[in-house]
């Protein structure tokens, strides 16, 4: 059935540019921009003045960032664009749905966060406006909020080709997240020290946090990278024994599990939020509960075919997977909405 090319507004979150080499939502949002209007639907994005897009940018003011300004900035990008669109896609978790009335055009809301349960205003706000239209990242993100109005889970896609293949990983594990005990860095750190392995952290951290908490860790085998643009991080994965992410928190998908995969590292990861989704236990890595489950894992890693990881990604976390996931979603709304 030949479709109609969709006019497409996306708004985003801009406190930083989408580009080829932003990390995890901003690189998403690139990818699926690009992938849209390469398939000639006429793209609008609300996003960063730097981003580097194919489609319309809109410009959004990025120097003073806060929910305020943000809600702010969409609402005037809504009362002067809002209906020249077939569809509208707020990558924004809730902070659209106050301003659905705004406009005719059909809006579906993309939810990221896992977290909201411990965020009362933004759980009140999920309850209020549970009749509007959502789409998540994960199937576990979806129970988290099973009364919203759910039209479809789209997971995120990664461009492989820029996630070089490495089978002979060199003598280190990697932490690679936000610096945070939330993340579970406490317990990479535990597992890896027990261990006796090399750990190399990666990621950006509070600076109290780190010198309270991880500084003091740190030794000949347990070191700190810094923050990891693209190219450093895709070298850190692809080069690791394995990921250690035990993180405490349910994430709605968790980038870092698939991106290094796609390396064919394997993963080591606690089961919360999207874990058994992004990881095949026993095949391109292992879900565990513990410090201890942790360390008997890191001692069979290389029982892992990272031949395995790589085709997981490719198959399942593709680029054409989640532009056609959008995009299938998008036509749903608008074919129920009768505005086609």
């Amino acid at each position: 059935m030949i479709r109609k090319k969709l006019r497409i507004a996306i708004i985003t979150c801009f406190d930083r540019p989408l580009n080829s080499e932003a990390h995890g939502y901003y690189y998403r949002l690139y990818h699926l921009v690009n992938g849209l209007t390469e398939r000639g639907h006429h793209v609008t994005v609300l996003a960063h003045p730097d981003s580097k897009i194919k489609g319309h940018l809109i410009k959004a003011d990025a120097k003073k960032i806060n929910w305020e300004t943000q809600l702010a900035r969409y609402t005037e990008f809504l009362k002067n664009y809002g209906d020249k669109f077939d569809i509208i896609n707020a990558q924004t978790d809730h902070m659209c749905c106050y301003l659905t009335p705004l406009i005719k055009t059909p809006m579906v809301h993309t939810v990221i966060y896992g977290g909201f349960n411990d965020v009362p205003a933004a759980q009140e706000a999920l309850v209020i406006f549970k009749k509007q239209n959502f789409i998540t990242l994960s199937n576990s993100l979806k129970k988290v909020y099973p009364y919203l109005n759910w039209q479809g889970v789209v997971y995120n896609g990664l461009d492989i080709k820029a996630f070089k293949f490495q089978p002979k990983p060199k003598n280190y594990l990697l932490f690679l997240a936000r610096v945070h005990h939330n993340k579970g860095i406490m317990e990479a750190i535990q597992a890896a020290h027990e261990s006796g392995e090399k750990l190399i952290i990666a990621g950006m951290a509070d600076e109290h946090y780190f010198n309270k908490y991880i500084k003091p860790k740190l030794n000949q085998n347990i070191s700190y990278f810094g923050h990891a643009n693209f190219k450093q991080k895709v070298e850190l994965l692809r080069n690791a024994k394995a990921l250690l992410h035990p993180h405490l928190l349910p994430e709605g998908f968790g980038n870092s599990m698939i991106e290094a995969q796609a390396c064919g590292t394997p993963v080591i990861a606690y089961p919360y939020g999207s874990t058994s989704e992004v990881v095949q236990h026993g095949k391109t890595g292992f879900i565990v509960k513990n410090v201890r489950q942790m360390k008997a894992a890191i001692k069979r890693i290389n029982k892992i075919d990272r031949t395995d990881c790589r085709d997981f990604v490719a198959q399942k976390f593709n680029l054409e997977q989640m532009i056609q996931g959008y995009e299938n979603v998008y036509y749903k709304i608008i074919n129920k909405s009768g505005s086609l």
